[in-house]
């Protein structure tokens, strides 16, 4: 059965336009998500650039491929443009202005239009190049575990796939699969695979925006919004499943329980404003001096809870000292008033206590009192019953 090219074109019309239109107007209600704005955008270069193909057809001119393969190579730099957008990355206006000079720059040289193969190869390579920035962009930005991402990136490198492989196939199909003579039965195929690629790119794109929105409201409630440290609520969740985690695996974790000294007595003195400062610059040096697997929790006023998974007693030992150290050296501005402050530690152990968190904070908290009791400023790690009390620093 042969498909009708006109069909396709129309129905790809009407359906970029519409998604163009969409785009737009949830730009307008969501300002912040620039990226709609550059979606609309590709969505009405891609609509005009159809529009010319419909009434100029695919003649060598420089109104019909010129400018439509112009825009074209404009709307899918929009698309590269939109996911820098989505990851919170600056706008680069020169690559995606480039690739549309570059075109119109090659159809004003004598014999470029006349020259199928030359024209295959050129905007093959520069729509493959947006395609495969735009699919990097998103692979980049992993580490935000949304589910539609790895769909979105596939997506996108199988359009690139599709774009290179019209170079090897210059001289065995017909255009726009090829270079040999055009088809309309190839033109309609190679319409209905992009509109196929547009119209799931759409759906998963707004499937991504709704999933970041879900993370970003659960992130919110699960951290501390003074300090930016995780809330008690993570610690029941994200720090069960950790020693969970730990359990199957039978790994080593270890616990710290932080409590600031004296820090009642100096929220009286400076102020709840000056104390604010204190517990954002005690934050902001604990998460400097652990590594990026390890969880700092704030459970309460000025005590926090840090997980280290895999890693030993003498390891968390070490980690507990350095920060003790850090904080004793740090001073915190607070005007008319510099302070300094230090942090009692407590160090719990799965190799001792087992792994039930419960456990592990209990003890770790009996080794922070014990740590008071010996002057504060210092690191207590939790012994079996057996044993005293080890202390250091």
């Amino acid at each position: 059965m042969q498909i009708d090219d006109f069909t396709v074109l129309i129905s790809g019309l009407f359906v970029k336009a519409l998604l163009c239109l969409l785009f737009l107007a949830f730009w307008v209600k969501n300002r912040y998500a620039t990226w709609f704005l550059w979606w609309g955008i590709a969505f009405a270069l891609s609509t005009v650039a159809t529009v010319l193909f419909l009434v100029r057809g695919f003649d060598a001119s420089i109104f019909a491929i010129g400018v439509s393969v112009a825009l074209l190579v404009g709307a899918f730099g929009c698309c590269w443009e939109a996911a820098r957008a989505f990851e919170r990355r600056r706008t680069r206006w020169a690559p995606m202005l480039v690739g549309p000079a570059i075109w119109l720059g090659a159809c004003l040289i004598p014999g470029f239009m006349e020259n199928v193969p030359s024209r295959v190869i050129l905007s093959s390579l520069l729509l493959s190049m947006f395609s495969t920035l735009t699919a990097y962009e998103f692979w980049r930005g992993r580490r935000e575990e949304l589910p539609s991402r790895p769909i979105v990136v596939v997506l996108f490198i199988s359009v690139t796939i599709i774009l290179l492989s019209r170079i090897l196939l210059l001289d065995v199909l017909p255009f726009p699969f090829g270079a040999l003579a055009i088809e309309r039965t190839y033109v309609a195929a190679f319409n209905l695979v992009l509109f196929f690629h547009t119209i799931l790119l759409a759906i998963l794109l707004v499937a991504m925006t709704k999933e970041r929105l879900e993370l970003d409201q659960r992130t919110k409630a699960q951290t501390d919004p003074l300090t930016g440290a995780l809330n008690r609520r993570a610690l029941m969740t994200k720090g069960d499943r950790l020693v969970r985690r730990h359990q199957m695996e039978s790994k080593n974790l270890c616990l710290l329980y932080l409590d600031i000294d004296h820090f009642k007595a100096l929220n009286d003195r400076v102020g709840h404003s000056g104390g604010d400062d204190v517990l954002s610059k005690f934050v902001a040096v604990v998460h400097d001096n652990i590594r990026p697997t390890d969880l700092l929790f704030r459970i309460g006023g000025e005590e926090f809870c840090c997980l280290l998974p895999y890693t030993t007693q003498p390891q968390a030992e070490q980690a507990a000292e350095r920060i003790r150290e850090r904080i004793e050296r740090t001073t915190v501005d607070i005007p008319g008033s510099p302070e300094v402050v230090t942090v009692s530690i407590g160090v719990a152990s799965t190799e001792y206590f087992g792994y039930d968190l419960d456990t592990l904070m209990r003890q770790a908290d009996k080794a922070v009192y014990d740590a008071k009791r010996q002057g504060r400023n210092r690191v207590v790690t939790a012994q079996p019953p057996a044993e005293p009390l080890r202390a250091s620093g």
